[in-house]
């Protein structure tokens, strides 16, 4: 059922519905349809954190993250990555599909995407260019598991000097830490595992640099996901978006995720005040004019 909910007086997309497409798959922030040979991808304005889906949304945060995944993968392809992206241009969509139907579905433009099927690997490639987060206690706590790394210390921020480091994880509910050999036995190959990781810092390496000079804000860490299409291991899902990495400046899910902490709602389904709401929309708004992207 299409559910179009106001927040902060904004219209804001809480479900999808295509009634002439198959949902393939609904996940927390997205909804996926079938489309002939394609994957069509829409991205709500739903927002969760902490692996729980606040109840309420922020405004344009689809049409936001759609368009910075999309720059991304475009990017990307452009420097010989294999990725599932086909287009993020409805127009396009129903003319390489058919299925015109889609137009009259206005509350879609912006927030769509066209993707090829691809065989999802159960792993999250994370890269980091500096400490933040769980990296920080884990390497007080003598809990890293990864590569050795190289940082005058280890506090929140600190520079990678040997960065970018690859510190996967389990894609899972609890997105749990694993170690590099036990990625290898989770997909069933040490040879697709070293692939992942040599191809993750490259792409790191190139985004980081290409965003540097290019827009002034820096990708301190991040993760992305790969399957398998006609058998090439290919970027899926997003890439490089507000919710996926962290930037320096941070205009990143961190912020909201911050916010929670602070006010004691750590895996809660909050219902976020409109200047809460309007703080991370603006944010993820913010991120898109810096990367010159019309919206």
């Amino acid at each position: 059922m299409l559910r179009i909910e106001k927040v902060a007086g904004k219209d804001v997309l809480m479900e999808s519905e295509i009634p002439f497409l198959k949902l393939f798959k609904k996940g927390k922030v997205r909804e996926v349809y079938e489309l002939g040979e394609y994957l069509l991808i829409v991205a709500t304005d739903r927002i969760s954190a902490f692996d729980v889906v606040m109840k309420t949304g922020v405004p344009s945060k689809g049409i936001y993250l759609t368009q910075q995944s999309a720059f991304w993968f475009k990017f990307i392809r452009e420097n010989g990555f294999s990725t599932h992206f086909v287009s993020d241009d409805l127009d396009e969509i129903a003319e390489i599909t058919g299925e015109k139907r889609l137009l009259d579905l206005k509350w879609l433009r912006g927030r769509v995407m066209l993707g090829k099927h691809a065989e999802v690997l159960p792993v999250e490639a994370v890269c980091r260019f500096r400490i933040f987060g769980s990296a920080v206690s884990a390497l007080k706590n003598n809990t890293w598991i990864w590569d050795k790394i190289e940082a005058d210390d280890f506090s929140e921020g600190s520079l990678i000097k040997n960065g970018p480091i690859f510190t996967p994880t389990e894609k899972s509910e609890t997105d749990d830490k694993i170690t590099f050999d036990q990625m290898s036995s989770l997909i069933g190959s040490k040879e697709t595992a070293q692939q992942i990781k040599d191809t993750t810092i490259r792409l790191f390496k190139l985004c980081r640099d290409y965003a540097l000079k290019n827009f002034g804000f820096e990708i301190a860490d991040g993760k992305v996901e790969y399957g398998f299409i006609d058998g090439v291991l290919s970027l899926v899902d997003e890439t490089f978006t507000s919710d996926s990495a962290r930037f320096i400046p941070d205009k990143s899910k961190e912020v909201f995720r911050k916010w929670l902490t602070d006010h004691n709602l750590r895996k809660v389904a909050a219902v976020l005040p409109d200047d809460v709401a309007m703080m991370v929309s603006d944010l993820y708004r913010s991120q898109c004019l810096d990367m010159k992207i019309k919206l």
